[in-house]
């Protein structure tokens, strides 16, 4: 940077072109802020509920004040000018005062453009905070093997469908592929047997017409009694089927008192 001597015997020239000088001195700080970059906040400028501080900031080559106040979506340079009386005792312009604040109009850009600055001693630690090129290389690899399998799901896929196991359309997002088959029955029920008076009886067993005698009865003999060993020397046979019965022989090896039901169920065949 120049540098003017000011301190010399016989009284310095202090001149126009002496404060000229001083000012492009000045200008050359300007360039400071390309460190940081444009639309930069280098000091100030905090947010404390709706009002912005005053500050600095750096825009578009310049280091300007800003002035602040209540928050807003723009700001804009302004520019004042403030007259002097010269020897001449004319005034003139002397003084342009320029800074930013908010406002809109020609030149007005996005308050929220403006990022604040950090010091360059903090960038080492920021890097070592950084994932190293092995890493970011693992990363972009998983990455990629994620993108290429999202490529392969169709555009409206469902998550969680909710499957029917009455849907027959094959082409529907809740049919279900490869059923096994449904053993449907005719009818189901319960028959009081209670306790066998001789050794061999034949029951009917009676309910609502099936429609068909052309089926298999399912059966087992329950034992309600509070000694189980009361309930279990009987067995049983099915004959005689009808639409809306059927015959339940039954015979006991132990002639005690029982107390037994049939529970059943009729599969078509």
């Amino acid at each position: 940077m120049n540098k003017i001597d000011f301190n010399q015997v016989g009284g310095f020239p202090l001149t126009t072109n002496i404060l000229g000088k001083l000012q492009t001195a000045f200008t050359l700080f300007n360039a400071l802020g390309n460190i940081a970059g444009d639309m930069t906040i280098i000091s100030g400028c905090e947010l404390v509920g709706s009002t912005v501080a005053n500050g600095v900031v750096y825009w578009n080559g310049e280091v300007l004040e800003f002035k602040g106040g209540t928050a807003q979506s723009k700001v804009i340079l302004r520019e004042g000018t403030e007259n002097l009386v010269f020897g001449n005792q004319n005034s003139y312009p002397s003084i342009k005062n320029r800074y930013v604040a908010f406002g809109t109009g020609t030149g007005a850009v996005n308050w929220s453009d403006f990022k604040r600055g950090f010091a360059t001693k903090d960038i080492l630690a920021s890097l070592l905070g950084k994932a190293d090129q092995a890493s970011f290389d693992a990363l972009s690899s998983a990455f990629i093997l994620v993108y290429e399998k999202m490529l392969t799901i169709d555009v409206g896929a469902e998550k969680n469908v909710q499957h029917d196991w009455d849907q027959t359309d094959d082409t529907k997002d809740d049919y279900i592929k490869n059923k096994p088959g449904v053993i449907s029955f005719l009818k189901k029920g319960t028959y009081q047997i209670g306790d066998l008076k001789s050794v061999d009886e034949l029951r009917t067993v009676s309910f609502d017409s099936v429609g068909t005698n052309n089926y298999m009865v399912i059966g087992t003999l329950v034992s309600n009694s509070s000694d189980f060993d009361r309930d279990n020397d009987v067995f049983f046979v099915i004959r005689e089927k009808t639409n809306s019965s059927f015959k339940l022989g039954l015979r006991e090896i132990s002639g005690i008192v029982q107390n037994l039901s049939f529970e059943y169920i009729l599969i078509p065949l």
